[in-house]
């Protein structure tokens, strides 16, 4: 399949609280030198990879952060530079403090990772759900206009070591706002981008699908990035468009099914500003 997408424009927000645990919990950031080291780190990485930092804390044992990232960026890598540099740093400056609790490596295995938003998960839920009636239709053949994952259980990635939970909403508008999809297209529209996400390491919760846009939440894994998961619907979907329903492209003069862009939100069990009064 020769993709129609590769680079897309974006508006998004997209944020992730993140935990990491020294090694056997000893109490390795127990000085000011230790909390200046992590901080210069930490503000030293995210300049040079284009990471927002907007929230710290340190404590004897753990560093907890709030970090915003770009569509592009992996949770997993900005972990692993993360991790990687504050290690690499603390081993050279603090190794009086790794002799003294008789450990040989800072971090202990693994990590925390989860998503947050201006809404928790459960809203976003509501409002995926009730796009069908927001925009004004009604009756039982508007139900089919919606899905809902029955099987779905987060988190949906046993990771080694660690916890996950990563939660996406998508908006993908349709070339020019056409009026592509209907009730007809929309169950196989949603079994298809069930199968995509099988594919791609990333598992839909809700989706509703309106003739000129769709809404999806998903959960995705961390080392997948939010764009690359948009890339595959969007160009799965416009060939499995073109395979089944050419007449109805055709007629819309849809060819492309996808205006080159989208919109991206992390959400999640607890809202950012829950997140920053937690951290403060």
């Amino acid at each position: 399949m020769n993709p129609v997408f590769t680079d897309l424009d974006s508006a998004y927000q997209l944020h992730y609280y993140l935990g990491f645990r020294t090694y056997f919990r000893k109490p390795l950031f127990a000085t000011s030198k230790e909390n200046e080291l992590l901080k210069n780190v930490l503000d030293d990485v995210c300049l040079r990879e284009n990471y927002h930092l907007l929230d710290t804390t340190i404590d004897k044992d753990h560093l907890r952060l709030l970090l915003s990232l770009t569509p592009a960026q992996k949770v997993s890598r900005a972990i692993q530079m993360l991790k990687g540099n504050i290690s690499r740093e603390f081993g050279l400056t603090c190794q009086e403090q790794l002799a003294i609790h008789g450990v040989n490596r800072l971090w202990a295995k693994g990590y925390f990772a989860q998503s947050s938003g201006k809404v928790n998960l459960e809203a976003a839920r509501k409002y995926v759900e009730n796009q069908a009636s927001h925009h004004g239709y009604q009756g039982d053949w508007s139900k089919r206009l919606k899905f809902r994952n029955e099987a779905f259980v987060s988190p949906a990635f046993d990771i080694s070591h660690s916890l996950a939970i990563l939660n996406y909403h998508l908006v993908l508008v349709t070339h020019k706002r056409l009026q592509i999809f209907d009730e007809v297209i929309a169950p196989g529209f949603f079994e298809y981008v069930m199968k995509i996400g099988a594919k791609h390491q990333f598992v839909v919760d809700r989706m509703s699908l309106l003739p000129d846009h769709v809404h999806i939440l998903i959960e995705a894994i961390p080392n997948v990035s939010v764009e690359e998961c948009v890339l595959a619907i969007m160009n799965n979907t416009q060939q499995w468009m073109t395979k089944r329903y050419a007449g109805v492209l055709k007629e819309t003069e849809g060819w492309n099914v996808w205006q080159p862009s989208f919109y991206a939100g992390t959400v999640g069990e607890h809202t950012t500003a829950q997140v920053k009064r937690f951290l403060g």
